[in-house]
């Protein structure tokens, strides 16, 4: 019923655990699926060795060629389930008991209210760790500031909701899915601007996942200051990240523009234009089409950052 999708590289240090917390779930009926982008450590045996205890019940993938990203890593796992239901797994965190029982339970609620031919997403906070696993902030939305509640597609444009490990989509997401974008910031962001423009998106207030912090994935786990601090050090960063942003708006509008309503359009059009704008205009656009960020700081950032 459940489709659990890991994407792994270079995780001999973490998956073990993060593999024992999946298949020692309250909701059992789920399989696990792992795509391993060619590591070079001892993750293959890992994997191997799993495959081998739990038959049919945990498989992977044999790839042949890196996909060169965690976020195509996930985009080839996505365009191969069919599942009911699909749940995305990193390789260094640890599931709550829970988080499939509950996470379900919402994605059935979002279904009795829209139906299931409604692409829908549930998505909920996380703990953040030390590399132990103890935990250093008891909620990453609240650390973090960020507007978990606001599924307006006109903000998912300016910053992304959604942390990809606590994702769970329905089947009727994947039609969207069949076409990869050639370039995104990442993938859980695409996956927010699918939801908040085609269907339903649904937070759960509660962590379900032990974030694993650790020297490859910080960026993920800063506070709001600290982020902040780091735009204003680094600006090259910043402009990367805004291209980055526009691209994706871009592609976003190559595959999607003919299936979007006329004001949902008009919305993307404008903010991809921004770029070519003079100072007022583009404050005057963000303002109008409520492009706005999570934070009222972060939103005078971007008015005169893009």
């Amino acid at each position: 019923m459940v489709s659990v999708l890991l994407a792994s590289y270079n995780g001999e240090k973490y998956i073990r655990e993060q593999l024992e917390s999946i298949l020692n779930q309250t909701f059992s009926d789920l399989s696990v699926v792992i795509s391993d982008d060619l590591s070079t450590d001892g993750t293959p045996a890992i994997i191997r060795e799993y495959e081998e205890r739990y038959p049919g019940r945990v498989r992977s993938l044999r790839n042949s060629e890196r996909s060169g990203s965690a976020q195509n890593n996930f985009f080839r796992l996505l365009k191969l389930v069919t599942d009911e239901y699909i749940m995305l797994c990193d390789q260094d965190d640890v599931w709550l008991p829970d988080k499939a029982e509950v996470t379900l339970k919402e994605m059935k609620k979002l279904e009795g209210e829209w139906g299931k031919a409604v692409p829908l997403l549930v998505h909920s906070d996380l703990s953040v760790t030390d590399k132990q696993g103890s935990i250093l902030h008891e909620s990453m939305a609240e650390y973090q500031k960020v507007a978990v509640h606001d599924n307006r597609f006109s903000h998912y444009l300016v910053e992304n909701n959604i942390t990809g490990n606590t994702v769970m989509i329905n089947k009727a997401f994947l039609e969207f899915l069949s076409d990869v974008p050639r370039e995104c910031v990442m993938h859980d962001w695409w996956l927010g601007l699918l939801a908040s423009c085609f269907g339903r998106i649904s937070y759960i207030d509660r962590p379900l996942v032990l974030y694993r912090q650790h020297g490859e994935n910080q960026m993920g786990s800063k506070s709001g200051k600290e982020q902040y601090a780091e735009r204003m050090r680094n600006q090259d960063a910043v402009r990367e990240n805004y291209r980055k942003m526009f691209v994706q708006a871009q592609m976003f509008l190559k595959l999607y523009g003919n299936e979007m309503s006329s004001e949902q359009r008009a919305v993307l059009e404008h903010f991809i234009g921004l770029p070519e704008k003079n100072r007022a205009v583009k404050i005057y656009t963000i303002w109008k089409y409520k492009l706005m960020k999570s934070t009222l700081i972060r939103t005078l950032g971007q008015m005169f950052s893009i």
